[in-house]
């Protein structure tokens, strides 16, 4: 008898959600980039987020121009007054980033410190040499556990 409980109560271990909390995906941005606007921006409340990221999608159409996105990220204590904020990435390894520049169709992943000291968190997107014909269809998704 010992032994089923014990085996129970490994299983549940094992293969329980309990232990491990649901992944949380959102859109939170979506536009076409071109002369006007040239720019987006994304504010979402992070605080109830135990492990938070964020991907932005990025397909450009480029005619004449040689266009690109700047990714960079503003914090805030009380969702009004915002200062730079600092990311990790991949390519930056342990080193915080305060943008990257996406200048290739696809999809580009950052997260935050596991120890931010802050609320608030606003994705901005501004692409670089934009007009009518030379675009960036750009979207952006926070992903969390909550």
């Amino acid at each position: 008898m010992k032994k089923t409980v014990l085996g129970l109560l490994i299983s549940l271990f094992l293969f329980s959600q309990v232990w491990a909390g649901e992944i949380n995906e959102t859109l939170i941005a979506t536009t076409i980039l071109n002369a006007d606007p040239v720019a987006v921006s994304a504010e979402v409340n992070v605080q109830d987020y135990k492990k938070v990221g964020f991907w932005v999608s990025y397909d450009e159409t480029q005619v004449g121009n040689a266009i690109s996105l700047a990714v960079t990220l503003q914090v805030s204590y009380d969702g009004t007054n915002y200062v730079t904020g600092s990311f990790m990435d991949v390519a930056g390894g342990a080193t915080p980033q305060t943008s990257e520049t996406i200048s290739s169709d696809g999809w580009y992943f950052f997260w935050l410190d596991a120890d931010w000291p802050y609320k608030y968190a606003k994705v901005i997107l501004t692409a670089t040499n934009t007009d009518a014909d030379d675009i960036a269809a750009v979207a952006c998704y926070i992903a969390g556990m909550k």
